[in-house]
Order: C-alpha cells, then structure tokens, then sequence
C-alpha cells in the first residue's frame, strides 16, 4: 500500500522456483518461491498440495516432502550466504530459479499474491479469507478477470520492467482502505474493462466503478495519467446485431464524455494487442 504522492521505487524481490516432473522435458510447473522483503528472506511453497496429489497420486506427498526439503535448503543457504549465492545453489537439478525480479509491496502477503497472480496459475493465495456467496465470481467478472489478465501478459511482453507495478494499491483518501489498480506506475493509474455485446449493463457499470477509482487518483495527484483501457467489439464484427450496434456506439460515446469531465483518458480498443500498446505508450 502507498499513498500516490510517495509512490516511487522497489522494496523486495523475488524469483520462482519452477519444478520440471521430467528432467530435460522442458515441461515446468513453478511451484514456489525465493522472497526478500524489508530485509527478510524467506522461500515458500506457492502450488496447492491438493494440485499435486491430483495429479501424481499417493506420489504426490513425497513431490511436497521433496519440495519442502529444497525450500527449507534456500531458505538457510539465502539467511547465511546472501541472495545471490541461493539462486546459484538450487539442490536438485530438476528444479530452477528464475532470474530476480524487483518490485513493491506493501507487506509479505501483498508480495506473494503478486507473485501468484503473475507466474503461479496452480497457487493458493495464502491469507486470503475464505469467500462467501457475495464474494464468488460471476461469468461476467470471470471473463473481465480473463481479458485484464491476458492485457497484462501482453503488456509484459512488450516491457518486461512494467510487471512490478501491477496490481498496486494504494491510499486515495486519507484514513481509507487502499484501492487496487490494475497498473499503478509513477506516470500512470490504468484499469481495464469490457464492453461485451450481450452484457453491456455490466460493462458499463464496471467501468463507470473503475472511472471513479481513477477520477480519485487523478484529484490525489494531478500530475498522474488516469485511462480506462475498455475493450469492445468492432463496429463492423459481423456477429453484433443492429441493437448490439447501436447499442454499443451509445454507451461508448457516453462513457467517453463521462472520462473526459472527469479528466480521464478513455481508450477504446478492439484487441488484446492494442490494449498493450495503449498502456506502454504513456506507462
């Protein structure tokens, strides 16, 4: 968590710990993780136990026993001869570090649902409270998760450095709980909607949700960019109907005039690709 005027810098890092079942297959699985944050180092098991038994059976108690064993030997080779020397002593040759990665967080717990956001699509993120009825996802927020999380992938590709400020929080209102943005870097404030055809109420009050966000961030620090990447369908698709069309046109011109009152900058894109570079061109 942080408040938008003292945004700046890294406070940890990280590097996934990948598993490969068949040496030499190139087949991994990242399993877990080498921390360090406020100047603790730490790893821990990221995959779900019941993944593993799932997969390999009664096998997969002795893969967690194997999997502790190299985590607890990172952990104390890390606390007694520094990060660098645990990257360069990975005990089995089946398991791999990936190079380190830095980034900012507001706790321990923040920096591994980071990191299971971004590289552990077999995780649990730990600390979580269980949900409840309300909490559970509907096919629409599935499918938004879904286009925001391919977005970000897109994004990573085209500027690696980028992944460390996803998903940041922080304080727009002093005293209040923080507030997640999709990106959150010291330039710019992004979150990404979806305006599907047969949802479009939906759509459009998520993104007048994520305009709101912004609208506080954009009042927080006036020198930071505010944008709504909003993906939507073409107007020439051949699978929207005349009312989906016309439909469609209305809602975006009226979301565009609501951005632009409240000094956003709203950027209908068609694809995956453009959405990636509307982000890297002001991020």
């Amino acid at each position: 968590m942080s408040s938008l005027e003292a945004f700046a810098g890294t406070n940890a890092r990280y590097s996934v710990l990948g598993w490969e079942p068949v040496y030499g297959s190139g087949e991994r699985i990242n399993v877990a993780a080498l921390f360090e944050y406020d100047g603790r180092i730490f790893a821990r098991s990221l995959i779900r136990p019941d993944v593993l038994r799932c997969m390999y059976g009664a096998a997969g108690e002795g893969v967690l026993r194997m999997l502790d064993g190299v985590l607890e030997a990172l952990s104390t080779v890390a606390n007694a001869h520094g990060w660098d020397a645990a990257l360069a002593a990975v005990p089995m040759t089946n398991f791999l570090l990936s190079p380190s990665r830095l980034t900012w967080a507001s706790s321990e717990a923040d920096l591994s649902r980071q990191v299971v956001l971004m590289n552990c699509s077999l995780s649990v993120i730990a600390e979580e409270p269980a949900a409840t009825s309300d909490d559970l996802p509907t096919p629409e927020k599935e499918v938004s998760q879904q286009w925001t999380t391919r977005v970000k992938e897109a994004v990573q590709m085209l500027r690696p450095e980028l992944s460390m400020y996803f998903n940041r929080e922080a304080v727009l209102v002093d005293g209040g709980v923080p507030v997640r943005f999709a990106m959150l870097t010291p330039r710019l404030a992004a979150q990404f909607g979806l305006l599907r055809p047969a949802q479009q109420n939906q759509g459009m009050e998520d993104g007048r949700a994520k305009m709101w966000k912004l609208a506080l961030a954009k009042e927080r620090n006036s020198a930071l960019a505010a944008m709504l990447v909003f993906g939507t369908p073409s107007q020439d698709d051949i699978t929207l109907s005349d009312n989906q069309r016309d439909r469609l046109r209305s809602n975006v011109i009226e979301l565009q005039q609501e951005a632009e009152h409240r000094l956003i900058e709203l950027r209908e894109v068609h694809t995956v690709a453009d959405a990636a570079r509307a982000v890297v061109e002001i991020a």
